[in-house]
């Protein structure tokens, strides 16, 4: 063991030590002396640590054995708010009387997670009576204890705020990054919390932020975290999308139209604003017109048209609000907002060619992207000049590469859960099955999944790949999953209330689609059956994901779908173990599977477990739990 990993090692036994009811586990120990050997030789490091490794004190403790600066990065402001609540608090706690080893650490987020003390003071003077005067009752309620509570705030975080926030209200008490004109020109700049926090951030060893943020320092320049020698990228087999998401370029007609509403309250003439405002109308007809198209090379005519348009209406409204010497908050709100504007118009017409453009739709809403069609270059900067660790339960194959670093699939080090798997867990594959597209698949699917409730008496994540088949469950199996089963739907509720509820009620059941693939922990008796419809492969019709297809030539399928599908299904089946205690199956509902070239590769991420097509097996394994 190398002096950094002994270093890191001790550290760890010193933490275990301080709690006596805190586990030794061999594959947190292995982690920790891995980080700390990279951190010390300045190399990457790829490390896959499964369920119940304790990975973030897995990385947390060797780099403050390190010493220096860090950055954890993690994929949801939900792991941040841990970190910051209790592991963070737990090791300062351990090692804040120990002059060599005492770190400081920050939570920093975007700034619309922070509410701004220019919005509270426009509400309080009542410049914003036509925004609010048009909200309802209960925003309008929740907008004066914002504004009670953010007088004696410490952070001015949304996650501390003491009560129920709704979207609503809360956006009319913060502002996106391209809206804020910087401090310099702000009258609350000295006290604006997104900058107090961006100043903690600066003092601190360890700064903890999410990928968005992460990703959009990289495009701002590194105008908002500070210098690091090492970076941490936790869940990172998420960080690819969320890195090609901060790098794309989004323009909206609702985009358009917010530009023109700043810049009507900035303007004592409103010809420009509103000309503006005609073409954000014009915008939208045409981006529907496109909907669901990809566009190889130049965009087609209509659609550069109105962005130019758009481009000449900006540049002489910008003209205007710099003839303009009284910078009233409204006008540097809508500079910045122009700007913005102006600089996505015109990244979108020059669009280089790494870059895919498409026009996608949702609920009548269509939205042009320019996103890049691979991340490597977005993220180069990273690899050159710090130290990267990247860590998750489970890393696609080929993720390395394509996020730029040369480490290859040998080179990636992989440190076991300490569960046992082969006693407590059961990969079911349901091979009798239907295919997908058998118009007899619905009502075998539905039949199967209340069967197999029935063999393990509920307790059941139930997830699909498509709302159309959630909905088509739902209504199939509501209330017929036998005597005091709760069959609980992803839309009775919010994610929370439902979870919690999940959990309070042993017996029941929640079905659910994609955004509860990962972040669900239920551990014990509440969760003791995961089924999954049918293999998460990506849509096929992705412009981006058919961009990067086309890119990888005949074997895209491998080299694309299979990895996608094979880290989503590995995330949907770890929600079942999550404690040494905690048993249950594993079932997938998709025929396909047994028989394809791919089930190693798709099932990489539950090899663990052992596994059966047989219905039997299923069916004494709960019997013999529950013995």
């Amino acid at each position: 063991m190398t002096p950094a990993a002994r270093r890191a090692v001790d550290l760890l036994e010193r933490v275990l030590a301080a709690f006596p009811s805190a586990e030794h586990r061999e594959g947190q120990r292995q982690m920790v002396a891995h980080v700390a050997d990279a951190i010390d030789s300045g190399n990457p490091l790829v490390i896959q640590a499964g369920t119940g490794t304790g990975k973030t004190l897995g990385y947390l403790i060797p780099v403050i054995a390190a010493g220096g600066t860090a950055i954890v990065a993690t994929y949801t402001k939900a792991l941040q708010d841990q970190l910051a609540s209790v592991d963070l608090p737990l090791l300062t706690r351990v090692v804040g009387d120990d002059d060599e080893l005492a770190f400081n650490w920050s939570i920093l987020k975007g700034r619309n997670n922070y509410v701004c003390r220019q919005r509270l003071s426009e509400i309080e003077s009542g410049q914003e009576q036509l925004e609010v005067g048009d909200a309802s009752v209960h925003v309008k309620r929740e907008l004066r204890r914002l504004v009670d509570w953010a007088e004696s705030a410490e952070t001015g975080d949304v996650a501390d705020v003491p009560f129920p926030v709704s979207d609503s209200a809360w956006r009319k008490v913060s502002l996106g990054s391209d809206e804020c004109p910087g401090a310099a020109k702000c009258q609350f700049g000295e006290t604006c919390f997104t900058e107090l926090a961006r100043e903690r951030a600066t003092t601190a060893n360890i700064v903890v932020v999410n990928f968005s943020l992460y990703g959009l320092d990289l495009q701002q320049d590194r105008e908002f975290l500070p210098e690091h020698d090492v970076v941490v990228f936790d869940e990172v087999h998420e960080l690819e999308d969320v890195v090609s998401d901060t790098a794309s370029v989004v323009i909206t007609a609702r985009g358009v139209a917010n530009a023109s509403e700043a810049a009507r309250k900035a303007l004592t003439t409103q010809k420009q604003s509103n000309a503006l405002a005609k073409s954000a109308k014009d915008l939208d007809e045409v981006l529907l017109r496109h909907a669901g198209e990809r566009f190889r090379g130049a965009l087609p005519d209509d659609v550069a048209d109105i962005l130019r348009m758009v481009t000449t209406q900006t540049d002489g409204i910008a003209d205007r609000l710099r003839e303009k010497k009284d910078e009233t908050p409204e006008l540097l709100r809508a500079k910045s907002v122009i700007d913005r504007l102006q600089a996505e118009v015109r990244a979108v017409l020059e669009s280089p060619a790494n870059m895919v453009s498409f026009v996608s739709e949702n609920k009548g809403v269509a939205r042009l992207t320019s996103a890049p069609m691979r991340v490597d270059g977005v993220l180069a900067p990273v690899w050159d000049e710090t130290v990267g660790i990247l860590t998750s339960a489970t890393i696609p194959l080929g993720l390395p590469q394509r996020l730029g670093l040369a480490v290859e699939e040998e080179d990636v080090v992989r440190v076991a859960s300490p569960f046992d798997y082969a006693k407590n867990s059961l990969l079911y594959l349901a091979a009798d099955l239907p295919e997908p597209n058998d118009a007899n698949r619905s009502e075998a699917v539905h039949q199967r999944i209340a069967h197999l409730v029935e063999v393990s008496d509920g307790s059941a994540l139930v997830l699909f790949t498509s709302w159309t088949a959630l909905n088509a469950a739902v209504d199939a199996l509501r209330g017929s999953l036998g005597t005091g089963i709760t069959l609980l739907a992803q839309d009775d509720m919010p994610k929370k209330a439902l979870l919690d509820t999940f959990r309070n009620d042993e017996r029941s059941c929640l079905f659910a689609t994609r955004g509860f693939f990962q972040g669900v922990d239920v551990p014990g008796n509440a969760l003791r059956l995961v089924i999954i419809d049918k293999v998460p492969f990506p849509a096929l019709r992705d412009p981006l994901l058919d961009a990067r297809r086309e890119l990888a030539g005949a074997g895209s399928f491998m080299a694309i779908d299979v990895p996608i599908a094979a880290a989503s299904l590995a995330q949907a089946g770890g929600r079942l173990i999550r404690t040494a205690s905690d048993h249950g199956v594993v079932a997938v509902l998709d025929p396909r599977l047994p028989t394809k070239r791919y089930k190693s590769r798709v099932l990489e991420g539950l090899s663990h477990m052992p596994e059966t097509t047989s219905l039997d097996d299923v069916e004494r394994f709960f019997f013999k739990r529950r013995r």
